[in-house]
């Protein structure tokens, strides 16, 4: 059984907080799905992202990279190294099921999530270059 994610917490880190309501909201199926594509591994993969973002107090460069490659799993991205799932492991998927159709949502909505911490990062940055023009006024 998955724990909830704190989605009250006292973060000053918007996209962390971000991370912590779209995982809240979708961790387990994001679970299912990773296990549907990379078995176990998978599963583990995802499990392992939401116990870093539960113990975070910032959203670090590695979780990111977390991110980033989870959507690339659950986009079937052909890329393999060391820490990519091995294509010939994976089960042929009907296009036509509702567990494709559900992958492909989770894959829209991470995707969407991994654009809202760009532009927080955007207007945080933003926020930083305008501070030292103020001071200077």
């Amino acid at each position: 059984m998955l724990r909830k994610l704190p989605s009250k917490t006292l973060s000053a880190d918007q996209t962390l907080d971000a991370v912590r309501a779209h995982f809240d909201e979708h961790g387990a199926a994001l679970c299912s799905a990773a296990g549907l594509i990379d078995g176990e591994a998978g599963t583990a993969r995802v499990l392992r992202l939401m116990t870093g973002l539960r113990e975070a107090s910032r959203l670090d460069r590695a979780t990111r990279r977390r991110l980033v490659d989870l959507h690339r799993l659950l986009s079937l991205d052909p890329v393999i190294d060391e820490f990519e799932p091995d294509l010939s492991s994976w089960i042929l998927l009907d296009p036509d099921s509702p567990e494709v159709e559900e992958l492909c949502l989770l894959t829209d909505r991470l995707y969407d999530l991994l654009f809202e911490i760009g532009e927080l990062d955007d207007e945080r940055d933003a926020l930083a270059l305008a501070l030292p023009a103020q001071d200077a006024a």
